[in-house]
């Protein structure tokens, strides 16, 4: 038992076999009605599937909300499944984009999103490993 443990344990430092590192993200800037968000997410031999999720309370008639992505500067296309913007939709909202970073990467891939948000309350935002 002992010495699958430990087999288990040096597992976890081999390249290729340690746990994502968890992105770091952060509000750049916020207004009444928008929010742009920067997240870094370490580079990984191989591609890593990620999405993120922006959620928003009270939607009714009139409430329009939106995601926008760029990933290292560039406009990022998410993947299907994705959802970006909502007009009108009544209750708890979700948006998501869905996509994937390269693997091999030299550096972080820098992702920024801008949130905006007109008759809803915005409440929180996450990336994560799907």
């Amino acid at each position: 038992m002992r010495r699958a443990a430990l087999f288990l344990s040096c597992l976890c430092h081999l390249p290729g076999h340690a746990a994502s590192l968890p992105p770091s993200c952060g509000v750049a800037s916020r207004t009444f009605d928008s929010m742009d968000v920067l997240c870094l997410i370490a580079p990984e031999a191989q591609p890593r599937h990620l999405a993120f999720i922006a959620r928003f309370a009270g939607g009714h008639d009139d409430t329009r909300v939106s995601i926008q992505t760029s990933l290292a500067g560039q406009p990022l296309a998410c993947d299907d499944g994705s959802k970006l913007e909502s007009f009108a939709e009544d209750g708890d909202l979700r948006l998501q984009c869905r996509f994937a970073v390269a693997g091999g990467a030299q550096g972080d891939a820098r992702l920024q999103v801008v949130i905006r948000w007109s008759h809803a309350q915005f409440t929180d935002y996450e990336l994560m490993d799907r």
